[in-house]
């Protein structure tokens, strides 16, 4: 694939494009580590159960791990949405526009995949999470596999088609 990659010849959707693109792959970087980092704590804390209710102390809702479900599951449901946005309305108009494009976003879409059946053992492991050892255990593997897939396919998908988003002259939501 070769594109341009300055910055400078980038055209003002590429780079709208690649700022509304940043915009959601930040939070999910983001979020997915203060979850694998949540459930490390839980997980070193269920040792000693005496030390959660410091845990928290600062929360309003409702306790720490009820949070971390309700989080958890947040987060699955946004990532799924993002890949379904991405796989039915952004890939193909990015490969209409560039063929060329085509075995990268069919890893792309294979990664979806991949990450999709994650997201399902990461849901129901979190959903059954409790103070339980085993459950947080389970759970924190799911977030941890979770992770591990996330950084590597959000920088794999913001290398290949950042370059394509520079060169448009038009934002793909509009085709």
């Amino acid at each position: 694939m070769s594109a341009p990659d300055s910055h400078s010849m980038a055209t003002s959707a590429g780079l709208r494009m690649i700022d509304q693109l940043r915009q959601v792959h930040e939070p999910l970087r983001a979020d997915i580590e203060v979850l694998q980092n949540a459930l490390q704590l839980l997980s070193d804390e269920t040792a000693d159960l005496t030390r959660i209710p410091e845990m928290i102390d600062n929360l309003t809702i409702a306790d720490f791990v009820w949070q971390l479900r309700v989080n958890c599951d947040f987060y699955c449901n946004t990532l799924t949405l993002h890949h379904t946005i991405e796989d039915q309305r952004m890939f193909p108009v990015m490969t209409k526009n560039f063929p060329e494009l085509t075995p990268a976003v069919e890893r792309l879409q294979a990664e979806h995949k991949l990450v999709g059946e994650i997201v399902s053992e990461a849901k129901r492991a979190t959903l059954a999470l409790s103070t339980e050892s085993s459950t947080v255990s389970r759970a924190h593997s799911a977030i941890a596999e979770l992770a591990d897939h996330m950084q590597s396919h959000l920088d794999f998908e913001e290398a290949t088609l950042f370059p394509y988003f520079r060169k448009m002259d038009r934002d793909w939501h509009y085709g």
